[in-house]
């Protein structure tokens, strides 16, 4: 059984991974409007990741008698000024 504390936190890092799939389809989005095909692949490819991971604490949570919660997702920002504005969010995001 999880303490309150521990499935609160990884209830948090569930959600956190759910946004970051939230945000990379988006980027995914903005790169296939420029014709950056190969880049919106790329983003999507980190989306699922994403996904796989959120998916990973939500089995976890449950496997451990917890109860996952899916909080509310704040919506990402949809156009970057430039390619590498995009990139530059990815890696300031992958930092925090």
């Amino acid at each position: 059984m999880l303490s309150k504390k521990i499935e609160s936190a990884l209830n948090d890092q569930l959600n956190a991974e759910t946004y970051s799939a939230y945000l990379y389809f988006s980027m995914s989005t903005y790169f296939r409007s420029v014709n950056l095909d190969g880049f919106a692949s790329w983003m999507f490819a980190q989306a699922i990741e994403e996904l796989t991971h959120a998916k990973k604490f939500h089995d976890f949570i449950f496997q451990r008698g917890g109860r996952a919660t899916l909080t509310q997702i704040d919506g990402p920002p949809v156009e970057w000024d430039s390619p590498e504005s995009a990139f530059q969010d990815t890696l300031s995001h992958e930092q925090k």
